[in-house]
């Protein structure tokens, strides 16, 4: 590009410094000024460099909360203490119609890195970055299910060791009586293929519908065990725990939350797995998981009747913590909770709700990170 009187000449590095600090849409608008702008921009080397810049400040514009209604997908910049505004997202495809099919709705699997994992009902699931408006139909090596009480439990994350994305399908069979442990299979998308993975060697059913927990390369769910079925009776439950599986050594592990015997949600808090369970009195205990140390209670919320389910989602800059939560407990069991947004201040023991304008009937909130991943381009560099 030649240089224009009075423009002052940056060096490559620093032009590069000050634009990993630039959200994606600026960054694919400034593609169209330069070609070696776009040149560089395109790089794995710049788009990991933006990637990590995004996620060194949790508290940036570029962290928001993914929510889906019946029939659409909205996303909030969620640090907004005061309140903020929900906006529409543009699908790639074509929303489930909802007057023939109103069980079939579109559900967020995951959000990993800037990409969204998507299951849309008699059709397929995809890969989709919505900052870059890129997105990649996944094969399926069978169809999915479209009723609510047979719909199968994912996961989606990333593989560091192999820079590569995957998704982990468990086909659940709630209308068995003896409760078969669930066949799991697992999808690269460097090589656009399934393959079957080893299950777990105890009878096992997920407790609800909702999407894995990822952490550090490991996805968590909430799983029920269950003993022998007795002739003509359903099989008794025999405990509650979390399930994970490690994505680079494609490995389970199972871990017990810290009260047996309460039902959990589980949520992520400053990098760690974190557990959220109602317990007598009507309190609700608040724990995170260190790798050393085991639990850690981070603080029991007094008083939580008014707020059966709870589920946290972040800490807010200014040291609350932004919950989402349901009254309604089928909602939790099939995975579409009627949620709202509270922000519980834990020095005063207090709460108030997080005003979002525009806001459609929320049946989920998924942490969602800006970025530049493209889910055609994995593999290719």
């Amino acid at each position: 590009m030649k240089k224009q009187k009075g423009m002052v000449e940056l060096h490559e590095e620093l032009v590069i410094e000050i634009m990993t600090r630039l959200p994606p849409k600026s960054l694919i608008r400034f593609r169209c000024l330069c070609k070696s702008w776009k040149a560089i921009f395109s790089t794995s080397v710049f788009i990991r460099m933006h990637l990590n810049r995004v996620k060194e400040n949790q508290y940036n514009d570029m962290q928001h909360l993914i929510l889906t209604s019946a029939y659409r997908l909205q996303s909030i910049k969620h640090q907004v203490c005061g309140g903020t505004t929900a906006s529409d997202l543009d699908f790639p495809l074509k929303y489930p119609l909802l007057k023939r099919f109103p069980n079939h709705r579109i559900k967020v699997l995951g959000s990993c890195n800037g990409l969204l994992c998507v299951s849309v009902p008699r059709k397929t699931l995809i890969l989709w970055n919505p900052s870059i408006k890129e997105f990649k139909k996944l094969p399926l090596s069978y169809p999915l299910h479209s009723d609510m009480q047979l719909q199968d439990s994912f996961g989606f994350g990333y593989d560091p060791s192999t820079n590569d994305y995957k998704v982990v399908r468990f086909a659940n069979r709630y209308k068995r009586v003896n409760f078969p442990r669930p066949p799991a299979e697992i999808y690269s998308l460097k090589s656009n293929t399934w393959k079957s993975i080893q299950s777990f060697s105890v009878s096992t059913v997920f407790e609800d519908s909702l999407p894995g927990t990822l952490v550090g390369g490991v996805l968590y769910w909430n799983a029920l065990c269950f003993g022998k079925p007795r002739q003509g009776l359903l099989p008794l439950v025999t405990g509650r725990w979390i399930l994970g599986f490690d994505l680079a050594l494609d490995k389970f592990e199972t871990l017990f939350p810290p009260k047996k015997g309460y039902a959990c949600t589980l949520g992520t808090i400053g990098g760690c797995l974190s557990v959220a369970q109602k317990l007598e009195g009507g309190s609700t205990g608040m724990w995170k998981l260190d790798p050393k140390q085991g639990w850690i209670k981070v603080m029991t919320i007094m008083d939580t009747n008014p707020l059966p389910y709870l589920v946290p989602i972040c800490v807010m800059k200014n040291g609350q913590l932004l919950i989402t939560y349901t009254k309604n407990w089928l909602f939790k069991v099939k995975g579409f909770r009627t949620s709202e947004f509270e922000l519980y201040d834990p020095v005063k023991s207090t709460f108030r709700k997080l005003q979002v304008g525009g806001m459609r009937k929320c049946t989920q909130a998924i942490p969602y990170t800006q970025s530049l991943v493209s889910p055609n381009a994995i593999g290719l560099d």
